[in-house]
């Protein structure tokens, strides 16, 4: 599945759906939050992004295409397909990934640049495919740029058998492969990389990366894993279970929620489907949260705290 939406100029953004239905209770996947509080906003989230009848969050994993005249750019790659994971919703999936991107003009050989926010199975995956019973990079003509601080954390974690979905088996078949091949380079907050700036967000990991397009007078943030669920951004505070270090997580929302306000960006997250993304708002000391419609079609309608 995917859609498209050209920002003008020859630029042009797209969402590349892998998985989209609902999955993770939402009390086990968001335990901060307060049980009320979807309820609360039930009449935005009902269907969308929550499901009430099972308590399930409706989440995406998908892959951004940014277009330019000069550059064919990867915000994260997904699960990929026929990589075994834990998660039942990333295990050894089968998806025409690489056919959807053909369609798209963006064939893997045409790709120049891999951006992570962070190396999460679920932000990885196409980084590869399986080839001759090998792991080879799906994308030959193009540089990976990784967040150096979570490179060395799951290097670390490996070494010491912390897990072996999350480090061994991500490393192994998504990471080492680019790395060995010499196609990854690390990056770091303020570093600029095909008319993107990396926007230091740690916290949900301690490498975790935003990145800032601006074009035309627009911005748009893609905002990765510092938001899993439009109630984030109603209630900032809440942190999912995979945020690595709490305190960190809730300062990087808060600060990123506050860029978004500030230049009036459209905010892409990572697990939501839109490619519309969402706009951001403050109203008093809290912060609000525009969607377009299911048709896609922009919408003036915001929800706040």
């Amino acid at each position: 599945m995917m859609q498209v939406r050209p920002l003008g100029g020859g630029v042009e953004v797209a969402e590349i759906i892998e998985f989209h239905a609902p999955t993770h209770d939402a009390g086990w996947m968001l335990p901060d939050a307060d049980p009320g509080l979807l309820v609360s906003h039930r009449q935005i989230l009902e269907n969308r992004f929550w499901t009430p009848h099972t308590n399930r969050l409706v989440f995406t994993y998908k892959v951004w295409l940014l277009k330019t005249p000069d550059a064919v750019i990867l915000i994260d790659t997904g699960c990929g397909n026929h990589k075994p994971r834990l998660s039942p919703y990333q295990s050894h999936i089968n998806t025409p990934m690489l056919d959807w991107m053909r369609a798209l003009g963006a064939p893997p050989e045409k790709v120049t640049h891999v951006l992570h926010t962070h190396l999460h199975s679920d932000h990885v995956g196409w980084n590869t495919q399986l080839l001759d019973g090998r792991w080879t990079p799906t994308f030959p003509n193009a540089t990976y740029y990784m967040p150096k601080a979570d490179y060395d954390l799951f290097k670390a974690h490996r070494a010491q058998s912390m897990g072996p979905e999350m480090y061994d088996c991500v490393m192994t078949d998504s990471v080492d492969p680019v790395v060995d091949g010499g196609l990854a380079r690390f990056i770091d907050h303020g570093d600029e990389v095909a008319g993107l700036r990396a926007i230091a967000t740690p916290g949900h990991t301690p490498g975790h990366l935003a990145y800032e397009f601006c074009h035309r007078g627009d911005v748009f943030l893609f905002s990765g894993d510092v938001m899993h669920s439009p109630i984030q951004v109603l209630s900032p505070s809440v942190n999912s279970r995979w945020c690595e270090h709490a305190s960190l997580a809730r300062d990087s929302r808060a600060k990123l929620l506050r860029r978004a306000v500030e230049c009036d960006a459209v905010v892409f997250p990572a697990h939501a489907k839109g490619v519309h993304g969402w706009r951001i708002a403050r109203c008093g000391d809290e912060f609000t949260i525009g969607f377009d419609c299911h048709h896609g079609t922009p919408t003036d309608e915001m929800e706040s705290a």
